[in-house]
């Protein structure tokens, strides 16, 4: 083999394996791609559905990329963190604090 088709070789797997690593994240990413400019849930839909989860006080609560970053506390003071798609509303993580 030439040293030109090894390298051509080389360039079409490190495209390949670009190509899907670049699809994996975009799967990782939950968006509804009619509204991937501006998410549907406002901050305070965000608040209210957080509170139905159980926090009592929201601390702080931030949009990052496609979800609600939000952190308080629940009934007793316990730490909560609860991540919420900015696209539908749905829980995508959280946890209580120990």
């Amino acid at each position: 083999m030439s040293r030109l088709s090894m390298l051509a070789a080389l360039l079409l797997a490190a495209g390949l394996a670009g190509h899907a690593s670049a699809s994996a994240s975009a799967e990782a990413k939950p968006q509804n791609p009619a509204t991937a400019t501006a998410p549907k849930i406002t901050e305070s839909q965000a608040r209210s559905i957080a509170f139905r989860h159980g926090l009592v006080h929201i601390e702080e609560i931030a949009l990052s990329d496609w979800r609600w970053e939000i952190a308080g506390r629940a009934q007793g003071g316990v730490e909560v963190t609860l991540d919420l798609n900015a696209y539908d509303g749905s829980v995508v993580g959280g946890a209580a604090a120990p």
